[in-house]
């Protein structure tokens, strides 16, 4: 098994903890606490004895989704709740931030790290009856590579090549050490053949997998229905059938304290937040004794301002990097009562491995109008848009931010949009700046994507800052090719710097994610993987159910 060199984990956990096909992580809000240390503690009850099957679980979840196939949809931190439900994806990763398999059973590499193979788990069958095999792995990578969205997350996949019922190689163009990495995510579900040669909106709205539940119901806005899959794969340790839930319902509300007050008045058992009043709230209501609070310890979010780099007038790098120095992050935080311990200065956590200091500086107005006013003399004007979705928590941030830009001489429009519009104008290069939260992999390998050159250009782009750059690219490839930590940690503090000179992100801070739980609800987040080993309690946000159970 490929290692990561460490996971950001904070004991107790720091504070200061979106999505297209693929973006693990969405385009919400990060508002926030208003202590400085921003530190959480998590509240759980223990349990009264084993495990006990039956029950159902409401989960209110930030927003919806447009679909639930891994091959065309546009997944954000919601669609991977969905996900998780109703497939499994091919790997995961364990309690130590280690890619592992999940329902694949093996994944080895040539000596070169260009071809993998790809052993399967005997007697896994989708809830359709027909069976996981090579033949089904193999078409549901090729359905991914064929879509014209979620194809980039494997455009360094060649050929797949099946060598019998349990085994396929995967050849890769250049050489990818981290490939397994890259399958946590949404690409790696792998849904049932009858979806994926679906015509028309069964092929989204009808998913089929082998995952723990099976869709019920689905009512766009409303809610999702998922009952038990009597046929799952999986058993605890005790051997008892996984999972112990006879159904789950997914309702998509989308404001945060809307969602803790459903939570607080029984309507639903369990939602999920990185809204910091929200957060706060939370943890004030478990230390009452009313509700149970888990904040997410792993790898999350940033929230930052991305730049359309292909729109005018952002197009001119010295635009970006005079509204990077006339944007006052430490003022954004508090207008969202994040701690100030969230600030980013990078998309990685002063703890990662893989953090360097690149020298990004915000909070320079004088300096930054100075560049803006070269521009202004040789160009005219500079008017910007800045976009962002109908959240308080967002639209209270943008209107600071055109203040501050507003005072170096910028003209500024502030616009909303709900979610899903808000990224499929985002990937199809149909804005000029958002406000944004992405690059939550565990492995930084998984957010390649977002920031390779081979992905810039296109209607449809996965980098969608649309930042094509030969040093980037050299770094990103580089840190791809190697399972070597010192060799990635110096491509990735490469990449940091490169970033902060070209400014396609201004970084304001690390978003948190937190679960709050009813009191009788057990196995938050303490999952298994299919060998036994713990998992990643959360992953880019998102929780399993399979294990979780009702303690009555």
């Amino acid at each position: 098994m490929q290692r990561r060199a460490g996971i950001r984990r904070w004991a107790p956990v720091v504070a200061a903890v979106m999505a297209v096909g693929l973006i693990a992580t969405a385009c919400g809000g990060g508002s926030s606490s208003s202590s400085d240390s921003g530190k959480t503690s998590d509240v759980t009850i223990k349990a009264s004895g084993p495990p006990k099957a039956g029950g159902s679980v409401k989960f209110a979840l930030e927003a919806e989704t447009d679909g639930f196939n891994p091959s065309s949809n546009r997944w954000a931190i919601s669609g991977y709740m969905v996900g998780n439900a109703v497939f499994d994806p091919l790997s995961a990763y364990d309690a130590d931030g280690n890619w592992a398999p999940y329902l694949a059973k093996a994944f080895t590499p040539s000596a070169d790290f260009k071809t993998w193979t790809v052993d399967l788990r005997a007697g896994v069958n989708f809830s359709d009856g027909t069976p996981v095999d090579a033949t089904a792995v193999k078409l549901a990578l090729d359905t991914v590579k064929a879509n014209a969205l979620t194809g980039a997350a494997l455009a360094n996949m060649g050929s797949i090549t099946v060598v019998s019922a349990s085994q396929l190689t995967i050849a890769t163009v250049d050489a990818w050490a981290s490939l397994p990495a890259v399958l946590t995510t949404q690409v790696g579900f792998v849904a049932a053949p009858a979806q994926l040669k679906a015509e028309g909106p069964a092929a989204s709205r009808q998913p089929i997998g082998s995952g723990p539940f099976i869709q019920k119901e689905w009512i766009p806005d409303n809610r999702w229905t998922g009952t038990k899959n009597a046929n799952y794969w999986r058993s605890d340790d005790k051997g008892n059938k996984l999972p112990y839930l006879d159904s789950v319902e997914f309702r998509p509300i989308v404001d945060p304290q809307n969602r803790v007050n459903a939570l607080l008045s029984g309507d639903v058992q369990m939602i999920h937040t990185t809204d910091w009043p929200a957060i706060n709230r939370l943890q004030s209501e478990a230390a009452s004794g009313n509700v149970q609070f888990v904040a997410d310890g792993t790898e999350t979010e940033e929230q930052f301002l991305m730049f359309n780099t292909l729109k005018t007038p952002v197009d001119d790098v010295r635009v970006r990097q005079g509204l990077t120095l006339c944007t006052d992050t430490n003022a954004i935080l508090v207008v969202q009562e994040t701690p100030a311990a969230r600030l980013a200065d990078s998309q990685f956590t002063k703890e990662s491995p893989w953090y360097s200091d690149s020298g990004f500086t915000t909070n320079d107005a004088a300096k930054g109008k100075a560049l803006l006013d070269q521009v202004k003399a040789e160009k005219g004007p500079i008017v910007v848009s800045i976009g962002t979705t109908p959240v308080p928590a967002n639209t209270n941030t943008t209107a600071l931010i055109k203040q501050q830009w507003e005072a170096c001489g910028v003209t500024v429009n502030t616009t909303t949009s709900e979610q899903s519009k808000f990224v499929s104008d985002a990937v199809t290069g149909n804005y000029t700046v958002n406000l944004w939260r992405q690059f939550a992999a565990s492995d930084p390998d998984g957010d390649y994507v977002w920031w390779t050159g081979k992905n810039a250009t296109g209607p449809l782009t996965l980098n969608i800052a649309r930042l094509k750059d030969a040093q980037v690219d050299a770094a990103l490839n580089k840190a791809r090719a190697s399972n070597d930590v010192a060799v990635r940690k110096q491509a990735y503090a490469d990449l940091q710097k490169r970033q902060t000179e070209l400014a396609p992100y201004i970084w304001i801070s690390h978003s948190q994610w937190a679960i709050g739980a009813a009191k009788n609800i057990r196995n938050i987040t303490n999952q298994t993987l299919p060998d036994g080993q713990a998992a990643l309690p959360f992953q880019r946000g998102e929780v399993r159910l399979t294990q979780t159970w009702i303690d009555n």
